[in-house]
């Protein structure tokens, strides 16, 4: 049974650059419905979902506008596609649950970080799949770009991972903030908020996708040094009890300073950073899915700092969408 929330071709009916907000939510349960819905999403891409029996479920939803956009995709059993993905945007995905496999991109993408969607001829395989997908219009992306004193092409080619955990909890934050934002069809009728949801992703894009050749720093653009002291010293000791204090004498700053950068620059705590850090580590370490008792959920939680499983379950489960479970089983 096909549950469609708006009508229209599903990313086009978005209105276009400068437009208002729009949503689309579809869902169903049969094959048939399902390739109609994706040929009407992914016009350049050609699916074969194949013919397996048992359960299948595939939910596509579209929220933004034609500048800055958030896509969901879940799609049960195997499926591959093939085509062209198109110029014009830049695209981050992020696998939040099941396997996808990327071709061009010999290693294919990592799922445990999110990756940089490289537009032309593309290849995908996957398997249980939960996909999201956040979409900038590249011309306004590089004028952005170019008022952040970036020239040329800002971003390296390929679907990379982001450098680093702190960048991919960074990356991971924006783009659910602008996708839970973006739900509110009013809120992109307000150019303030829709600019600023904007230059969120901008800036948390260059930060995590910049050259690394070129001299910026790893946090944002224009992150004061003891942030980034702070942040590097928290990617360094992740694996280790951290208190406050430390951090903020590694910063140079006082605690209360510490707190207000953080809150100021990342919208978080660095408390909430730290955790940020631990989950993209462990949540990489059961993507491997090693075995043995040092492969354990428990195991891992414990190894990153969660000494409660249940609390680490709930974490980690709001923030990848799936209990630890699930991705150690699905990578085994």
């Amino acid at each position: 049974m096909l549950r469609d929330e708006a009508a229209g071709a599903m990313p086009g009916f978005i209105a276009g650059p400068g437009g208002s907000g729009g949503r689309v939510a579809v869902s169903t349960h049969d094959r048939g419905e399902a390739a109609v819905i994706l040929r009407r999403a992914y016009p350049r891409l050609r699916f074969d979902l194949g013919c397996a029996d048992g359960p299948f479920v595939l939910r596509h939803s579209v929220v933004g506008d034609g500048r800055l956009s958030s896509t969901e995709l879940v799609l049960a059993g195997r499926a591959r596609a093939s085509g062209t993905h198109p110029d014009g945007v830049v695209a981050v995905g992020e696998v939040l649950g099941g396997r996808l496999s990327l071709e061009p991109a010999r290693s294919g993408v990592d799922p445990a970080r999110p990756f940089l969607r490289p537009p032309g001829p593309a290849r995908m395989t996957s398997e249980d799949l939960h996909l999201r997908t956040t979409e900038l219009d590249e011309p306004a992306f590089r004028a952005a770009a170019e008022r952040y004193g970036h020239q040329g092409a800002p971003l390296r080619p390929g679907p990379g991972g982001a450098p680093s955990p702190s960048a991919c909890a960074a990356w991971a934050w924006t783009a659910s903030h602008i996708q839970r934002a973006a739900r509110d069809p009013h809120v992109l009728d307000n150019p303030i908020v829709a600019g600023e949801l904007f230059d969120l992703a901008v800036r948390t894009l260059l930060a995590c996708f910049g050259d690394p050749d070129e001299d910026r720093g790893a946090v944002a653009l224009d992150a004061p040094r003891s942030l980034r002291r702070a942040v590097g010293y928290l990617e360094e000791h992740a694996l280790e009890p951290i208190a406050i204090p430390d951090v903020a004498a590694a910063a140079r700053i006082s605690v209360r300073s510490l707190q207000a950068l953080f809150r100021r620059h990342l919208g978080v705590s660095p408390v909430e950073h730290l955790h940020a850090i631990r989950l993209e580590g462990a949540r990489k370490e059961l993507l491997r899915g090693a075995g043995g008792d040092c492969g354990s959920v428990r195991a891992v939680a414990e190894r990153w700092g969660f000494g409660n499983s249940g609390r680490f379950a709930r974490l980690y489960r709001a923030r990848f969408g799936e209990r630890p479970s699930e991705t150690l089983r699905g990578r085994r």
